[in-house]
């Protein structure tokens, strides 16, 4: 993958040391990327972004620079450290600041400003945007691959555990990709929250087959428009299909692999998606494609992506999971306040 070695420092396992990338800030998304290698110690708490990508084509190369030196990696990997770049500059700077006069590239989503309101060492001085580094781990250029020993000792679990967000890289936006994102949105705006969880079937029957009283919100993305055009031939269709046909989401291994983190998202782009909304966006196909709808056309169920059976289960058991936990964490916050409530009343 490199034209040469980097010169890596050995870490130190009792420390629970990690390399991470500090990346410099560019003018444009086509500036090729410049970084340096630091080492920290996750016992120390350290706040960074972890990417996890697939290699891509071995015969498509780019040039990145780490440490002054030029290094070859694959366009797929660089293309994703410049989308990172490009993204997440300028969200967690205008996450630590305020004001008018601040306009970024490309606003982040809520959510994700929210989740950054408070982290503050990837970019150390957020006044100086142009010149602080944004900190993240990656895999194929923070371990030493030649050294068996640290990879081994490298543990994906505690790094990708450790990071405030792990992003997975899905590649550069197709043609119909931003109406196929619009898709993804408006599904989960319209999904009742407690959905497919265990229960909410009995409680809410009218939000399941066959009524499917919810999907009303979204019903026109499947019918044929004025002219007879069937929705499955339509850019928002196709848009959205291309997503979840990813090769991303066609290696189960890679999906466990980024489920070990305490918050996991998805860059098609220069667009950043949560992984609830992939989740719920698989959940909404699966549910349409098995069983019969008074609002979805039969017809159309063979024109849902056809996503590999093992991604499938992967997805699915994540969604559950991730339900149970947001269960328990509304529960604890919940005993929480009425315990701080109790004592303030003594």
């Amino acid at each position: 993958m490199a034209t040469r070695p980097i010169k890596y420092k050995r870490l130190n396992a009792s420390k629970q040391e990690i390399r991470l990338l500090e990346l410099a800030p560019a003018q444009s998304l086509d500036e090729p990327v410049v970084c340096r290698l630091i080492t920290v110690s996750l016992s120390d708490d350290p706040e960074f972004l972890a990417l996890s990508s697939l290699y891509g084509d071995h015969s498509e190369t780019e040039k990145i620079f780490v440490d002054g030196s030029p290094i070859v990696l694959t366009a797929h990997l660089a293309q994703a450290l410049r989308y990172m770049r490009a993204v997440f500059f300028p969200t967690l700077v205008n996450s630590a600041k305020s004001g008018p006069s601040q306009r970024p590239q490309k606003r982040g989503p809520r959510w994700l400003l929210h989740l950054l309101r408070h982290v503050s060492s990837i970019l150390p001085d957020p006044e100086l945007e142009g010149k602080t580094p944004l900190r993240l781990w990656f895999d194929m250029l923070c371990v030493n691959q030649a050294d068996e020993r640290e990879r081994s000792r490298q543990v994906l679990g505690r790094i990708y555990g450790s990071a405030k967000m792990v992003v997975g890289w899905l590649g550069l936006k197709g043609e119909f990709s931003d109406e196929g994102l619009k898709v993804l949105k408006e599904i989960d705006n319209a999904m009742p929250r407690n959905w497919g969880e265990p229960g909410d079937k009995e409680l809410h029957p009218e939000h399941y087959s066959p009524q499917h009283r919810w999907a009303e919100k979204v019903q026109h993305f499947w019918m044929p428009t004025e002219e007879g055009v069937e929705a499955f031939t339509l850019p928002h269709w196709i848009g959205a299909n291309d997503f979840m046909n990813r090769p991303y989401f066609l290696r189960r291994w890679i999906l466990e692999e980024i489920a070990l983190a305490r918050f996991p998202a998805f860059l098609i782009g220069d667009d950043i998606v949560s992984w609830k909304q992939v989740l719920r966006l698989n959940r909404f196909q699966e549910e349409f494609r098995s069983y019969p709808s008074d609002l979805f056309p039969a017809r159309l169920r063979a024109q849902i992506a056809d996503v590999p059976l093992g991604t499938v289960h992967a997805l699915l058991d994540e969604f559950a999971r991730r339900q149970r936990l947001e269960k328990m964490e509304a529960l604890n916050s919940t005993q929480s306040s009425s315990s701080t409530r109790g004592t303030s009343n003594k």
